[in-house]
This record gives C-alpha cells, structure tokens and sequence, in this order.
C-alpha cells in the first residue's frame, strides 16, 4: 500500500497512487477515495483510474481551491461486482494558498495564535488589569506565573508543529540535538 500524503495546499491537485496487490485494476478492482472536513464542510469523493494494476486517485486543483483550510478525514474502498472493502484513512491537512489569499491574511496556525496572544497578555499584565482575551476565550490570571505556565504550553505545541514541518520538508528535527564524537 502506498501512503497518502498527509497535507495539501487548497488549489493544489492531489495525486495519490493506491498500490493494492490483492485488488489490482487489471482485474476490475476500483478505489474511492472519501474525503470530508472535521470542522463540517463539503465532502469529496473521487474514483481511481487503472494505472496497471495500481489505482490513480485525482482530485483536480478547482475542486481543492475550494476546500476550507483545517483537517479533514478521509478513507479508501475498494470495490468490485458488489464486493467492498476499507483500505485505509487518516488526516489530510489543508493548508491556506497564498496564490489567491487576500493581502493580510493571518497563517499563523492555531497553536501559534494562542502563543503570541498570552505573550501579549505577559507583555500588558499588570496587578490591576488581570482579565485578558487570549484566543477568542477570556482569562484571568492573577500572576505573572500563571501566562508564563499558559506561554509553555503553547511553546511546546508550537514547536512540535515545527519539528513535524521540518521533517515533512525533508529537514532534521530542531528539537533534536545532533551530536558528532570523534578523537581530537
């Protein structure tokens, strides 16, 4: 089974290559992919053609330039003469295009957000002004202590999430201490 990439830019085609050896194409085997938004949204489907015997899934960039960014589910069937079977699924990150973005638009992601807005909430604490707006939710904190343990958090998320797009462009992970021993 070949693996389905797990994030996509809207307006990007998606190409995704189903290597099923026990349901080749050649044989009249058929693969769906299903693809519908967490966050509610219009659901995709799209069926594969034979590529040999593995299965090409396309979905064309106009159809993607729609879909809202955030993730979505999505799975794989399998179906022939009345016969089907799950596949596979996962998560499909859909990231925002900048090809058509209006001047200004905010890609920071949600982790992010939440970051700048306690270091912002740090930055303006005082004794007296101890309710703060931080993410679309209202918060007190009656010290400093109290942003600082919400700031490491969503360090902490936020750099995952680096780590996870370092790696997912083929870079080491800057969470990870690479050591060389040698003789001096």
């Amino acid at each position: 089974m070949s693996v389905m990439q797990d994030s996509i830019v809207a307006g990007e085609t998606l190409n995704y290559l189903a290597v099923t050896a026990d349901y080749p194409a050649s044989a009249g085997w058929a693969v769906t992919l299903y693809i519908n938004p967490l966050a509610g949204g219009t659901a995709t489907s799209v069926t594969s053609t034979a590529q040999g015997d593995d299965h090409l899934l396309q979905v064309a960039a106009a159809t993607t330039a729609n879909w809202t960014t955030g993730n979505c589910t999505w799975q794989t069937w399998v179906e022939k003469a009345g016969e089907r079977y799950m596949l596979e699924e996962g998560v499909l990150r859909v990231r925002v295009s900048l090809i058509s973005a209006a001047a200004g638009t905010d890609t920071r992601s949600q982790a992010q957000k939440a970051l700048d807005d306690a270091n912002a909430a740090l930055a303006a604490w005082t004794p007296t002004q101890k309710r703060y707006r931080i993410g679309g939710r209202e918060m007190e904190f009656n010290a400093p202590a109290d942003i600082i343990s919400v700031i490491s958090h969503w360090t902490a998320a936020v750099k995952r999430e680096q780590g996870a797009q370092a790696m997912a462009a083929g870079r080491p992970n800057p969470r990870k201490l690479q050591v060389r021993m040698g003789r001096a």
